[in-house]
């Protein structure tokens, strides 16, 4: 089925781009409870990106009954891990697509209005030492995403990462020499970097041979040293690289 997609999709709310939880419920062709409980059950990760907004709006129901519901508003970013946590299906693909496209028109329009103020109302740089401050002021701002990124969830940042791969032919991670494949993740975080249980990651561990279950509790391989490493404490855990499910 396909899905008639509205070109005006995205808010300007403060002047920042956001667009509706019930926008993109409509889009994506699922409930607005099931979007509203996705934010809600996530929310700690999609607040790395900024706080959540949203308004409380009177809305008639199917019978006409008039209720108050919470409105999200989400940026680019939390809407790019949003949609990340969605299974991908031919209406989800086209809308991730029509969002990129949404937002890169909303940013490109304000920047253009912000060069035009700045042009007519800023004084040029007149010396050196101007110069010097400005490209210093560019670093800062720099500095201050990378430590944004170096100091979010392992798992948000790879899904992150997949997303403007995919749709931007880009990768946060390499641009900022953020490494992810040096380190080890339990099962849990793994699995939700590619969308799946833990209970599903250990299955393919043990099918690849790097672990076995031994009275009830997971053992790593031989050849599984190569990729596992064995955190020993109260509970011993098993920590993998991930390539190892790649």
């Amino acid at each position: 089925m396909q899905s008639n997609f509205n070109t005006k999709i995205i808010e300007l709310i403060e002047n920042e781009p956001r667009i509706s939880h019930r926008v993109i419920a409509e889009q994506t062709q699922n409930q607005e409870e099931s979007i509203s409980r996705l934010i809600r059950d996530n929310l700690t990760d999609l607040e790395d990106f900024g706080h959540l907004g949203f308004e409380i709006r009177t809305v008639k129901n199917s019978v006409g009954a008039i209720n108050e519901q919470k409105i999200y508003f989400l940026n680019e970013q939390q809407t790019t891990l949003l949609m990340s946590y969605l299974r991908n299906n031919p209406i989800v693909k086209n809308f991730k697509k029509l969002l990129v496209k949404e937002f890169f028109r909303m940013r490109e329009l304000l920047q253009n209005q912000k060069s035009q103020t700045q042009t007519s109302q800023l004084p040029k740089l007149t010396n050196e030492t101007e110069q010097i401050i400005e490209l210093d002021n560019n670093f800062t701002a720099t500095e201050k995403l990378i430590a944004n990124l170096q100091n979010m969830n392992p798992a948000t940042l790879y899904r992150l990462d997949q997303f403007y791969r995919e749709f931007h032919n880009f990768s946060p991670l390499q641009t900022f020499d953020i490494d992810l494949n040096s380190q080890f993740f339990l099962p849990t975080e793994l699995g939700k970097m590619i969308n799946k249980s833990a209970v599903e990651i250990n299955l393919i561990l043990e099918h690849k041979g790097f672990q076995v279950r031994e009275n009830g509790v997971w053992q790593i391989t031989e050849s599984g040293r190569d990729f596992g490493i064995l955190i020993v404490g109260k509970y011993n855990q098993i920590k993998w690289k991930l390539k190892t499910i790649l």
